[in-house]
C-alpha cells in the first residue's frame, strides 16, 4: 500500500534472500521473482507512516522543494479513490515539518510547497486550535518564520478549509505566494452535491471574492471535472458561466473517468464519451482565453522570478516562476561559461516582461 513506500528496500532485500536461499524448481520460470512464493503483500495501515521518507536529495542549484505534511483523506468525494488507497488523514507534527523546511533552506532552497491531499485540513483531528487558529494556520506561521525562506506555497486545498483564520493568514503573511489553487470541480450545485463536495457554487464564488479582497493580485487556478454522471446541458452551462465569471488564471479540466468501487462509478446516468470531450474542449477554450488575457496584461511590467534552471523546451534559455506561478523564460547570464552552470540558477531576479506566448512569458532580467 501507499503507506509502505519506506519499506520497499527492506522487502526487496527479504525477497532476494528468499530467492537466493531456494533452488529453482524444475519447469519453473527463470524469472523466479515472479513466483508467488517470492512476493510480499502488505496493505495494512501503518501508524506513523506519515513521518517516513523525509530525506530529500537536492540537485545543484535547486531552489524549490515539496514537503509532504500529511497522508490520506477523510472527505470521500464520490469520484475519488484516494480514501480507499491512502487511508484516513494522518498529519506530521509542526516541529517536524518546520525542521525539514529549515534543513532544505540551509541547502539552498528558497521556495517550499506544502503538500497534502487536502492540505488546509492538516491536523484538524490531531492538534488543537491556538488563539482560534487552525493547525494549518499555525503550521504556515511556523514555516513562515524560517530564516532564508523566500516563498511559501500549499496545494491542494479544499474550499471548506478556508476559514477566517486562513483568509487572514493569506492577507498578512508576506512569504505566502500570491497564488491559490482552489478546486471547483463543477459550477452546478446539484453536481457538487452528487460529488459530495460540501459547498455550493454560490459559496465557492463568495470564497474567490474573499481571497481576492485579502491579497491584491492573487492568482487563482482550479480543477474542473466535466461529464460527471447526471451532468445535464444545464449543469454544464452553469459550470461554463461560473468559469467565465471568475476568470481563472488557469485550470486543469478533466473528463470524468470512473474509478472502481467509487459511488460515482455506480450512478446509472453515465455521460457519453463524445459529449464529455465536447464539453472538455469547450471549457478549455474559455480557460485558455482567460489565461492569455492575464498574461498579456503583464507585458511591460517587472516581476519577481525565481530561476529554476534551463527551460524544458529550449535549454539555451533559463526559466523560472513568478510569485503568481507564471512561467517566465529569459536568457542566460552574459557572464556564464558554456560548460558551467548559470549563476542565475536558484536566484530571485527582477525580470521585465517583453511578450506573452501561449502559456509562458518572455522577458529580460534587469
Amino acid at each position: 500500500g501507499t503507506q509502505k513506500f519506506h519499506r520497499v528496500a527492506e522487502y526487496v532485500d527479504q525477497l532476494i534472500k528468499k530467492k537466493n536461499g531456494r533452488a529453482r524448481p524444475p519447469g519453473a520460470p527463470h524469472r523466479a521473482m515472479d513466483d508467488l512464493r517470492f512476493s510480499i503483500v502488505d496493505i495494512e495501515e501503518e501508524a506513523g507512516s506519515q513521518s517516513t521518507i523525509r530525506d530529500q536529495q537536492l540537485t545543484l542549484g535547486q531552489a524549490t522543494a515539496f514537503v509532504s505534511i500529511m497522508q490520506g483523506c477523510n472527505m470521500h468525494c464520490t469520484f475519488c479513490i484516494v480514501p480507499h488507497t491512502r487511508g484516513a488523514e494522518r498529519s506530521r507534527s509542526i516541529g517536524e515539518i518546520v525542521a525539514e523546511v529549515r534543513d532544505l533552506v540551509s541547502r539552498g532552497v528558497k521556495e517550499v510547497s506544502l503538500l497534502g491531499q487536502i492540505v488546509n485540513l492538516y491536523g484538524r483531528h490531531e492538534f488543537a486550535k491556538v488563539d482560534n487558529k487552525s493547525p494549518f494556520v499555525q503550521l504556515l506561521e511556523g514555516v513562515h518564520e524560517v530564516e532564508g525562506l523566500e516563498r511559501l506555497r500549499f496545494t491542494s486545498p479544499h474550499p471548506i478549509g478556508f476559514r477566517d483564520d486562513l483568509i487572514d493568514a493569506i492577507s498578512r503573511l508576506p512569504k505566502l505566494a500570491e497564488h491559490v489553487h482552489l478546486p471547483l470541480q463543477s459550477g452546478s450545485s446539484k453536481i457538487l452535491k452528487a460529488m459530495h463536495r460540501a459547498y455550493t457554487a454560490e459559496k465557492y464564488l463568495d470564497l474567490v471574492e474573499r481571497i481576492r479582497r485579502a491579497r491584491d493580485g492573487v492568482a487563482i487556478t482550479t480543477d474542473i471535472i466535466v461529464g460527471f454522471p447526471g451532468e445535464t446541458d444545464e449543469d454544464y452551462r452553469q459550470t461554463r458561466d461560473l468559469v467565465e465569471e471568475i476568470q481563472f488564471d488557469n485550470a486543469f479540466v478533466f473528463r470524468y473517468s470512473p474509478r472502481r468501487d467509487t459511488p460515482a462509478a455506480k450512478i446509472p446516468d453515465q455521460i457519453d464519451e463524445r459529449l464529455k470531450e465536447e464539453r472538455n474542449q469547450d471549457l478549455l477554450e474559455i480557460v485558455n482565453k482567460s489565461n492569455r488575457r492575464i498574461l498579456e496584461r503583464l507585458v511591460g511590467s517587472h516581476v519577481e522570478v525565481l530561476c529554476e534552471g534551463p527551460s524544458k523546451t529550449n535549454s539555451a534559455r533559463l526559466m523560472g516562476r513568478t510569485r503568481t506561478n507564471k512561467i517566465v523564460v529569459f536568457p542566460h547570464s552574459p557572464k556564464r561559461h558554456p560548460d558551467e552552470s548559470d549563476e542565475l540558477v536558484g536566484e530571485l531576479l527582477n525580470v521585465r516582461i517583453e511578450r506573452a506566448n501561449g502559456f509562458s512569458l518572455y522577458g529580460m532580467p534587469c
